[in-house]
């Protein structure tokens, strides 16, 4: 069976629509349609509804879909494995904006340059372990809870990458520092400052909560002045001294920012950090990786 085809019937089912897969493919629908007939006829099964002009996966085309992402899987890993460097690979890596900001120094520090192209997209968790799981991307940066979530995980490998703490920050030109000039304060004391919150998980993408950020603010209530749909312009909001955020660590180490230390909160949001990718049967250029940044974490821990 081509492999080829098999990425173009992967393309296809993808977007349900023969026009769609054309344009992402830069060929023909005919052409297209000649693959889906190819395949259909070698495994004497309709892979596709007909519904007008538009296809569908049907039952039979789902199961194949699974059967065709491995086939390819196997094949672009055997390929890197023999090729060795003389042919140019390429790496799709998924993950949210602040996890990759964050790791992706780490993760390429692991490559040889020479021989890799980088495609870098910035998806919310669900997405981009839907990605993993399709074949459209290699690896993805995404929390414990998410990948306990969702049901497409059963073949992945994990590599545990840490566990993020939320702290409290402010810029150190905000206001709180002129009445409690050590950054330690209770919760009560707390609450006369305006926090700048999320509005959806920076890491799913959902709402998740009153400010979407892990603080219990059904147990310890904040003022909630802003909410930010972009992580970039809540930070710019802190770092001007104009607002509080409850934010990841390696985000509070900036040192634009200071920690609050709120004495009698007893509640913390803390996220287990995964790396994830499926595994090969050839000694390809991912599970080096893989082995790479498993010893690369080792070290740093």
């Amino acid at each position: 069976m081509d492999t080829e085809d098999l990425r173009k019937f992967l393309v296809i089912a993808k977007h349900n629509n023969l026009q769609q897969a054309s344009a992402t493919l830069n060929v023909t629908p005919g052409a297209l349609s000649k693959v889906i007939k190819r395949l259909e006829i070698k495994l004497n099964t309709q892979l596709f509804k007909r519904i007008g002009r538009n296809i569908k996966l049907n039952q039979q085309g789902e199961k194949f879909r699974h059967y065709a992402l491995n086939l390819v899987h196997e094949a672009d890993q055997a390929i890197s494995e023999f090729n060795g460097s003389t042919k140019n690979t390429v790496v799709n890596l998924s993950g949210p904006s602040l996890l990759l900001q964050h790791y992706l120094p780490l993760l390429l520090s692991q490559f040889n340059e020479q021989g890799f192209q980088f495609n870098i997209d910035t998806s919310w968790e669900g997405q981009a372990i839907e990605q993993v799981a399709s074949g459209h991307a290699h690896l993805a940066l995404v929390t414990e809870v998410a990948l306990n979530e969702s049901t497409l995980q059963s073949d992945f490998e994990r590599i545990y990458l840490g566990t993020t703490t939320f702290k409290v920050v402010a810029a150190h030109s905000h206001p709180l520092f002129e009445q409690f000039s050590k950054g330690s304060l209770t919760n009560r004391e707390l609450f006369q400052f305006s926090f700048a919150c999320p509005s959806i998980s920076p890491f799913c993408g959902v709402t998740r909560g009153v400010g979407s950020d892990g603080w219990r603010d059904d147990k310890v209530p904040r003022t909630i002045s802003y909410r930010c749909n972009d992580f970039s312009t809540l930070l710019s909001l802190v770092k001007q001294g104009i607002a509080l955020a409850y934010v990841p660590d390696f985000i509070a180490n900036d040192p634009a920012l200071k920690v609050i230390d709120v004495l009698d909160c007893n509640y913390t949001c803390q996220e287990r950090l995964e790396l994830v990718y499926k595994p090969s049967l050839a000694t390809s250029w991912l599970n080096q990786f893989a082995a790479k940044v498993r010893a690369a974490h080792q070290r740093i821990a």
